[in-house]
């Protein structure tokens, strides 16, 4: 079910060059969520961009706590990363329909890429809670954009400045070669996601992609947000994803946000 709340800032950090973690205090009324899933926000204060609503994934979940992980690259994320405890935000939560957990696979990749690594560590909780095996597998350009990230995950870099040199998918080709009944939910910039969709059907992985888009009203209205399926159709990312099976998707067309 989703709300319209009012949410008061408790911590407001910058936890990598101009990457910034926020936890918000949630009303006495129990917010869920699944992981994929995401809040639109719209600041009460400080800019007069704030009139439109904007889309974060949720980083963290838990009893009257929701976290995100937020790159500071326009007006609205400058005015977010000003924010101090006793501010508040408005949110939309949850919005969207998140990951679905494989049961029949053994093991569950988690890769990342940039600041797709932002849902990740919902997901990472929320299987460790059902005891299922996973590792988070994650993907940067250099270790200036290397973000904090839970022990064990493992890293690759474009240039080799932290963790393996190359692409995150060598990452993953690694983990087929070890492991033959693996599903992959996958988050991060376009490209990544093309590449992981490619490899997951040369194996014969079954992978879950959550996709980014340009959202005005969140909840499939306006229809801003709508990206072609492999079927020649137009899916919209606000209400019938962002997560969607990878195989649904049409990978030739380019996209950008």
């Amino acid at each position: 079910m989703t709300h319209s709340i009012t949410a008061q800032v408790g911590s407001n950090r910058e936890v990598s060059p101009q990457i910034y973690r926020m936890a918000l205090k949630l009303p006495q009324r129990k917010i869920t969520g699944q992981p994929g899933q995401f809040v639109h926000l719209r600041l009460l204060q400080g800019t007069t961009a704030s009139i439109l609503r904007r889309p974060f994934s949720i980083h963290r979940l838990t009893s009257g706590r929701l976290w995100l992980l937020y790159q500071v690259k326009g007006t609205v994320t400058r005015a977010m990363a000003s924010l101090t405890p006793r501010d508040s935000v408005e949110l939309m939560v949850p919005l969207g329909n998140g990951y679905r957990i494989n049961r029949s696979r053994q093991e569950h990749l988690l890769v990342a890429g940039g600041m797709g690594l932002a849902p990740m560590l919902f997901m990472a909780d929320h299987l460790k809670k059902v005891g299922l095996k996973h590792r988070i597998l994650f993907g940067c350009r250099s270790s200036s954009y290397l973000l904090p990230a839970p022990t064990g995950c493992r890293v690759a870099s474009d240039d080799g400045s932290c963790g393996v040199r190359g692409p995150v998918t060598c990452l993953l080709e690694a983990e087929f070669s070890r492991c033959n009944n693996a599903a992959v939910y996958a988050c991060g910039p376009w490209p990544m996601l093309r590449a992981t969709a490619s490899l997951c059907r040369r194996y014969k992985v079954p992978c879950q992609v959550s996709l980014e888009s340009f959202m005005a009203c969140g909840v499939g209205a306006c229809q801003g947000c709508a990206i072609r399926a492999a079927d020649g159709e137009y899916l919209t990312v606000c209400n019938q994803g962002p997560v969607f099976d990878a195989e649904l998707i049409d990978w030739t067309q380019e996209h950008t946000v």
